[in-house]
């Protein structure tokens, strides 16, 4: 790396780690944690509990530490005793015992728990991470953050600094068993570290409302499975949700995405109590001010200064004097994140570009092109971070350039800018050539994830003895509430997807913690699978269950779509104790909440939101699930599909006006598909590039009447209704947004074609029937015919 900074030192290697007799163990044993236990805990070898991630280095001992009421928590040190609190609230969850956890540099007793920080600790191997230095922030190598356990008649948790000692009670808490005479911690030596730095995950809270309490649900997780930051995407083109005290115009003007509930602007105390949550759990949040793309909301709330054509106008130097306003008022509440991201995602600068007022302040700035203004917008960007001591991290189009221009960032700023790759293409080889360090960010579904590692990005394989990676993040884009609490936390919980698309925060923790650890990927998910069975019981205390769902709808959205009525239970798992609060309009629940008594039977589409409450304060997090009456959505979910349909030599594109016996004599060979979305891919024989497939239904009106179809489509579609043509669009694209058509349906039975193209990746469309007015339309019926 060109590092321009003075006395700023990079790592330039990273070694494969070694792998200890313990850890070989370990794996040739499954990842349980197996041992002898002593008759005293009578634990069964089916109680044992896998670990995730697994610790690099691991020595099963005989027996187990029995838990009781008498076991104490010592905090060694007075800066560990929040720490000792969180614990004890965590051990209470999980074992129903509450242990004492104020017990400040007690002399511990056999039986305790004790934590304690050794500054002298140090981790096996290197890592980079960022330390600040005089005013700036710089990348350097390390081998802080190790901690170690050691559990015999006491276990000690050591670690160098705060942060590693939750490291270290988080395998703990993974290790805990169960057994006829209680509960008990497995005698055990650990020694442990983060090969990565920015092992992270991202919330969009931008898109859809993210309630504080899933935003704490997911800090949880993240200290659970030892993910040490969590990226906060505060801004977006529908919604501004930072409470910026200089500008309280942002935020006024947000909408959602999905149809889902629009994202406020947080309250300033909400923010600064979710960060000490999170710091007091070794989790550190990083906020983001999404720049100059992805702005939509600013511009609405404040065009004179955030204003622009699909882009903000980086001409006005006005506009600059505020961004740095606001970065530091978020640093002011995100204190604690070495790191701010200044997005720089999706990037389309051909309007700005057009205009003449950009031509003339070019001129004027002797710049050549806008290639020229976007990089000082970075070096803008990115001196504002550098001045409050943070390091700069960016979507990978800061430093890659997009629309076929050529633009360069200087040397300076590579040592202070830390691209994260996320699009699925091989850019992070040319990103480390340049010099600058990067961090992965995965599309990896499925079982690929446990094989997938922080050295693994995107097609591209990072040699881990010379690049220089900061670590990785898996992102949660656009999810709902419900997507986020009970998907890719709880991995399916609560019902909100059954596809697999989004798999369990926890699935991706091995690769991000230890890439350089060769473990079976059976191994790693047999250890993520048991590991979030405890954060359930840790944290999800509550359970939502649907009866006679019709489908689930993208995970994305999280919601359950039914039809006439749903029958809805809610339960405690067992021995929970307390009472269940709920509530059906998607507001929280309280102690003034009804209280669950019996099954809810919902005939209308309801947001259901439940909590154990027990001796008048909540227990775990808030389970949420979304239940959409179809009637109400208006979803068509009765197709009969035909294809594919390909020529030689002809794309997507071309084939879009070639027509096939579908829209000619309607002889084809149909296949019934019962869902809201017709995935093309997943029918079989259809896979593949370069094709086109169509899907017919009928849509009976009572009467002639005016509505509206809301068409999505990835690729393009063209749309008949009764063997006219009402729609076209010829263009790839993802299936989010969906084009509205105006069109008058004949009373009885309509005719509906559609024809879809699939250029590459995704193959999908969907089609909901509204009123003319976008509400709902009644007496509509649905025939595959």
């Amino acid at each position: 790396m060109n590092a321009s900074h003075q006395g700023s030192r990079v790592a330039s290697s990273f070694r494969p780690r070694r792998r200890s007799a313990g850890m070989a163990a370990l794996l040739i044993a499954g990842a349980a944690i197996l041992g002898h236990w002593g008759a005293v805990t009578a634990v069964a070898a089916a109680d044992n509990q896998a670990l995730a991630p697994l610790p690099k280095s691991f020595q099963a001992g005989d027996g187990a530490m029995p838990l009781t009421a008498q076991t104490r928590i010592v905090a060694a040190d007075p800066a560990l005793q929040p720490l000792a609190v969180v614990l004890a609230d965590e051990l209470e969850l999980l074992t129903g015992l509450r242990l004492s956890p104020n017990n400040v540099a007690q002399p511990p007793e056999k039986g305790d728990i004790v934590l304690r920080i050794n500054a002298q600790l140090r981790a096996d191997d290197d890592m980079v991470t960022v330390r600040k230095e005089g005013e700036s922030a710089v990348l350097v190598r390390t081998r802080d953050h190790a901690h170690t356990i050691a559990v015999t008649d006491t276990a000690v948790v050591e670690g160098s600094d705060y942060r590693a000692v939750c490291a270290g009670t988080a395998t703990l808490l993974q290790a805990i068993v169960k057994g006829e005479a209680g509960h008990a911690v497995p005698r055990m030596t650990v020694k442990d570290w983060p090969s990565c730095d920015y092992t992270a995950t991202m919330v969009d809270v931008a898109r859809q409302q993210i309630p504080i309490d899933a935003l704490k649900a997911v800090v949880e997780a993240c200290r659970f499975w030892k993910i040490r930051y969590c990226h906060l995407h505060l801004t977006d083109d529908e919604g501004f949700t930072f409470p910026s005290t200089a500008f309280p115009k942002l935020g006024t003007k947000n909408q959602s995405m999905h149809g889902g509930v629009v994202p406020r602007v947080y309250a300033i105390e909400e923010l600064r109590d979710l960060v000490a949550f999170a710091d007091a759990r070794g989790v550190t949040l990083v906020p983001e001010l999404a720049t100059p793309g992805h702005f939509g909301a600013m511009g609405r709330a404040m065009p004179e200064l955030f204003g622009g054509p699909k882009i903000m106008n980086m001409t006005n130097d006005d506009m600059y004097t505020a961004l740095d306003t606001l970065v530091g008022e978020m640093c002011d509440v995100f204190k604690s994140s070495p790191y701010f991201h200044i997005g720089c995602e999706e990037l389309y600068f051909y309007e700005l570009d057009e205009m003449q007022h950009t031509k003339d302040y070019l001129q004027q700035k002797s710049m050549k092109n806008i290639d020229d203004l976007f990089v000082r917008h970075v070096e803008r960007m990115t001196d504002m971070v550098q001045r409050r001591g943070r390091m700069a991290l960016a979507w990978e189009n800061a430093a890659l350039p997009v629309e076929g221009r050529a633009y360069v960032l200087p040397e300076r700023i590579r040592s202070r800018l830390v691209p994260m790759c996320w699009i699925p293409y091989p850019t992070a080889e040319s990103l480390q050539k340049q010099g600058y360090a990067t961090i992965t960010v995965p599309w990896e579904r499925g079982d690929s994830l446990f094989r997938w590692n922080a050295y693994l990005c995107n097609g591209v394989t990072l040699d881990p003895a010379k690049d220089k990676v900061l670590g990785s993040a898996v992102t949660m884009w656009q999810m709902s509430a419900p997507a986020v609490v009970g998907d890719f936390l709880g991995g399916q919980l609560n019902g909100s997807s059954a596809e697999g698309y989004v798999r369990s925060l926890g699935d991706f923790t091995q690769g991000a913690w230890s890439p350089a650890v060769a473990i079976d990927p059976a191994v790693r998910k047999a250890a993520a699978e048991a590991s979030r069975a405890r954060l359930d019981a840790l944290l999800f205390p509550v359970r939502i269950e649907g009866k006679a769902i019709a489908y689930r709808g993208w995970p994305v959205v999280g919601c359950q779509y039914f039809s006439g009525a749903v029958e809805v239970g809610i339960s405690a798992l067992p021995g929970a104790g307390g009472e269940i609060r709920y509530t059906i309009d998607g507001s929280e629940p309280t102690l003034q909440s009804a209280v669950y008594s019996k099954p809810l039977s919902l005939e209308e589409s309801a947001t259901v939101h439940a909590v154990l409450m027990r001796n008048g304060k909540q227990v775990g997090a808030v389970s949420r699930a979304k239940f959409e009456r179809l009637e109400d959505d208006g979803a068509i979910t009765k197709w009969l599909a035909a294809g594919p349909y390909t020529a030689d030599g002809k794309t997507a594109l071309d084939l879009f006006d070639q027509s096939f016996d579908p829209e000619t004599s309607g002889n084809a060979e149909w296949k019934p598909v019962s869902a809201a979305t017709v995935k093309f891919g997943d029918l079989p024989g259809f896979a593949g590039t370069e094709r086109v497939a169509y899907m017919k239904t009928q849509v009976f009106s009572p009467l002639e009447q005016k509505a509206k179809l809301l068409v999505a489509s990835d690729d393009g579609v063209k749309v008949y209704l009764n063997g006219k043509v009402v729609h076209t669009a010829n263009l790839l694209r993802a299936a989010f947004t969906p084009d509205t058509i105006d069109v008058t349906l004949k009373e009885g039975w309509n005719q509906l074609l559609l024809k879809v193209t699939n250029g590459a990746e995704g193959w999908e469309a969907w089609v909901k029937v509204r009123s003319a007015d976008g509400g709902r339309l009644e007496k509509i019926r649905v025939r595959p015919e």
